[in-house]
């Protein structure tokens, strides 16, 4: 049996020729490739860990900057550069305006608001004939509320010259077609007073 002594002895001249080998941890040798810049010799050696959760992030970050939004999106959906790419991709649909795209695939973003304006303001300066399709494609745009409130308000001044069950009518109809305007209210202020009587 071998003494304690001799057990230690042997253990400290492993553990010393280790470190002289340089033989590191799993998390230095991890932080060494990431201070090295080889994330993806990271991720594949040590891919459960913090540091390759930070590798695949610099991954992304570098092809954002190489303007590989696509890949980023595809390999890289849940980083800060996939919402940053997804960005870009939008702000580049725009800027070739082509709206239709961004409104389809970017229905999220901040531009595909802008994009839904300049389409229905587009639709509104075509004139009356096209208020049908621009309430029915873009009810929320500036112009769509626009126009729904002028034939809200118009369908409430020709209902207030109706008497009887014609006026109910109109008033009710009003009150289907349109709900998000001041006409609306007003009909229905209206409604409750014609039961009254």
């Amino acid at each position: 049996m071998l003494s304690r002594r001799l057990i230690t002895g042997l253990l400290l001249a492993l553990f010393a020729t280790l470190w002289v080998a340089g033989c590191q941890s799993p998390e230095a040798s991890a932080q060494k490739l990431f201070a090295e810049g080889k994330y993806q010799e990271v991720m594949n050696k040590y891919p459960d860990t913090q540091i390759a959760r930070r590798a695949r992030a610099m991954i992304a970050e570098n092809l954002l900057e190489e303007g590989k939004y696509q890949e980023v999106l595809e390999k890289y959906p849940n980083t800060r550069a996939a919402f940053l790419a997804h960005e870009e991709e939008a702000k580049n649909l725009f800027n070739e305006k082509k709206y239709r795209e961004v409104i389809d695939k970017f229905p999220n973003s901040q531009l595909a608001t802008d994009a839904e304006r300049i389409l229905a303001e587009d639709l509104y300066n075509q004139g009356p004939t096209m208020f049908d399709s621009l309430v029915a494609t873009y009810p929320n745009s500036p112009k769509g509320k626009e126009v729904n409130e002028a034939r809200a308000t118009e369908a409430l001044e020709a209902a207030k010259k109706l008497r009887g069950e014609k006026k109910v009518e109109a008033l009710q109809d009003i009150m289907r077609k349109y709900t998000q305007t001041a006409a609306y209210r007003e009909a229905a202020n209206l409604m409750r007073d014609v039961r009254k009587k």
